[in-house]
């Protein structure tokens, strides 16, 4: 059996869309931002944007802003 190697950015938007959707819409916007021009249009997609929460729970309630890092990478793409 012969085997390939597909990379994320070879996939079709559809099976890129269907696979991120199993993400945060935080998760994805950290992992997609910043990374091209395609890859942007798809974090910025209404599906991950529309319903979007900078604070993170635990399994016991609590609720904590999302880390640092994370925020200073939303703010450093959004400008």
């Amino acid at each position: 059996m012969k085997y390939s190697c597909v990379q994320l950015n070879d996939l079709p938007d559809e099976i890129l869309m269907i696979i991120l959707k199993n993400l945060t819409n935080a998760e994805v916007l950290y992992s997609l931002l910043g990374v091209n021009k395609r890859l942007n249009n798809i974090a910025v997609d209404p599906v991950f944007t529309n319903n979007l929460s900078l604070v993170m729970s635990t399994w016991d309630g609590l609720v904590y802003s999302l880390p640092d890092p994370i925020l200073d990478r939303f703010c450093a793409c959004s400008k």
